[in-house]
């Protein structure tokens, strides 16, 4: 896809002489050696290369002594580029055959890149498709945003481990989803780019890579990742990826594993004895790792990563002393009167109950107590989310042996104090062996705690969880405009309080991580809802109630 002023700016870059180079037409170039044209990059001395090329519309050899290219590997050989369908460029070495149509990193722009057909043709002239060409060429797709032509180089059978996902991602369709995902409003100059990968000659091949935006990396988004292509469909049959988490936690880490590692060791020594107890060998199997993660049996690892994280929301914003951190106000063991006094307030507006009920005129209940409207509202927008939540904790399977109704009940006035530790408990308990039966014989009470449906009360709590949010972004945003001011006084007021109020500070984090809970479950529960519904912090979770 390149100009034949494109073509002659890439031969100056990677230090080619200029022999018969004119005689390349326009749209003859190898697509794979604009890797490095955007970047100003030239070849030391010891790599200069001699290019010829025959008439236009015919293949163009280019001899290379030593090239190093995107990959950072070196690539000695004859690359010979014929031309292909719609104008792209196929490019095989012949030496090093099996690293076909490899040499781009994944960019998106003036360079062409092939599609699978391309690709499965270049891989025929050579010997074989590799792991390195196949997901190679996979992100390339995705980086165009055609997740049809990305799923060509996915087999039937893959099993997707991303794990920026509880559970992973089984057979074709689940990962067509995944993909879908990934592709849906995402701005077209966001790139996945290959930084680094292993010899990728075999069925199998290790990555390293980052995301950028605008020719820039993306802050936090880099990653590492293994994939394995099955010998028979030449397909990506298995993936792993790991990525960069957006919180460095650094020595604390390490606290926490030694912390928790005698909880996990207690935990994985009673399964072993378990299965001892059953006649297994008591060896850990790949698929029970797996089947672990889908839920269907207690999580150690996960309970006691969700433990930890309970004692650290206990530590930073309950109990850590006054200026620790830099954090704001006072710890809960040395409350000040004032504060006290503004959290009754606030719970005595629970729901704008009391302050619509005196607007109304009733006063059988006494005076709503004076509070800044943006502070009530910011309240009880985190009330009614972890209001909405009840549904979902009462249809999830794991939690069909724990007290879930007295947990929330507590949760919604020490939010995620409480809800925390339930989670932890939560996973690591296993999914009672009957459930599947009970669920077919239930026919009464509520189908959310029966039979792990939604029914009234999802739609009862979504609608009213859906009002209360409405009204508390009014309430935030335009109530009492005597006491709240404009819009620029709200917004003054809201950011002078996170700095100087613990406890709305704590509200604004609870509604963080109830936005975690929210993707969390209902990608459980319903592993085909919208991505809206998992995404979209509280109006995806009232629309998916209501729904």
């Amino acid at each position: 896809g390149h100009t034949l002023e494109e073509c002659r700016l890439l031969a100056r870059k990677l230090n080619l002489t200029r022999a018969n180079m004119s005689a390349l037409a326009p749209g003859v170039i190898p697509a794979g050696l604009g890797a490095r044209i955007g970047r100003g990059e030239r070849a030391p001395a010891s790599r200069r290369t001699i290019a010829s090329a025959s008439s236009a519309g015919s293949s163009a050899t280019i001899e290379t002594p030593s090239l190093s290219l995107s990959t950072g590997r070196r690539y000695t050989g004859v690359f010979v580029c014929t031309p292909r369908r719609g104008g792209t460029t196929a490019m095989v070495s012949a030496p090093a055959r099996r690293r076909a149509s490899l040499f781009h990193r994944g960019r998106r722009g003036p360079v062409a890149s092939a599609a699978d057909a391309d690709v499965e043709a270049a891989a025929a002239d050579v010997g074989a498709l590799s792991a390195e060409t196949v997901v190679r060429a996979m992100y390339d797709a995705i980086n165009r945003r055609d997740v049809a032509a990305a799923l060509e180089f996915v087999d039937d059978d893959i099993l997707y481990e991303d794990f920026n996902f509880p559970t992973p991602f089984r057979g074709k369709a689940a990962v067509k989803k995944l993909f879908e995902q990934s592709c849906d409003g995402i701005p077209d100059d966001l790139l996945f780019i290959v930084d680094e990968c292993t010899d990728g000659g075999g069925l199998g091949v290790g990555m390293t890579w980052y995301v950028e935006i605008e020719g820039e990396p993306f802050p936090n988004a880099r990653g590492a990742s293994f994939y394995r292509i099955n010998p028979a469909s030449g397909k990506l049959v298995y993936a792993r990826d790991v990525v960069e988490p957006p919180f460095k936690l650094g020595d604390v880490s390490f606290s926490i594993i030694r912390a928790v590692a005698p909880l996990v060791k207690q935990q994985l020594r009673k399964q072993k004895e378990e299965r001892l107890a059953a006649g297994g060998s008591g060896e850990s199997q790949t698929d029970d790792a797996v089947s672990k993660s889908e839920g269907s049996s207690g999580n150690p690892v996960q309970a006691a990563g969700l433990a930890a994280l309970g004692a650290l929301y206990w530590f930073v914003l309950l109990l850590s002393p006054p200026g620790w951190g830099g954090l704001p106000g006072e710890p809960m063991w040395a409350v000040a009167p004032d504060t006290l006094n503004g959290v009754i307030a606030e719970s005595t507006d629970f729901f704008f109950v009391l302050p619509l009920l005196n607007q109304a005129g009733v006063d059988l209940l006494g005076a709503a107590p004076a509070v800044h409207p943006v502070t009530l509202g910011v309240f009880n927008f985190a009330e009614a989310f972890v209001f909405m939540l009840l549904p979902l904790l009462l249809m999830d399977r794991k939690g069909r042996d724990l007290p879930t109704g007295k947990w929330w009940g507590i949760s919604m006035f020490l939010t995620n104090a409480t809800l925390l530790p339930y989670m932890a408990s939560r996973s690591a308990t296993p999914v009672p062996a009957s459930w599947e039966a009970e669920k077919i014989a239930n026919t009464e009470g509520l189908a959310e705690s029966t039979r792990g449906e939604k029914g009234l009360m999802s739609r009862t709590f979504g609608a009213f969880g859906l009002v209360v949010g409405v009204l508390s972004i009014w309430w935030a945003a335009a109530a009492d405009p005597a006491v709240g001011g404009d819009l620029a006084d709200r917004g003054a007021f809201f950011t002078e309080l996170l700095t100087a109020d613990r406890v709305s500070l704590a509200f604004v984090v609870d509604i963080a991580v109830f936005s975690c809970w929210q993707a969390y479950l209902v990608g459980q529960l319903d592993p085909d809802a919208p991505a809206a519904c998992r995404f979209v912090p509280f109006w995806g979770l009232a629309a998916w109630l209501l729904l």
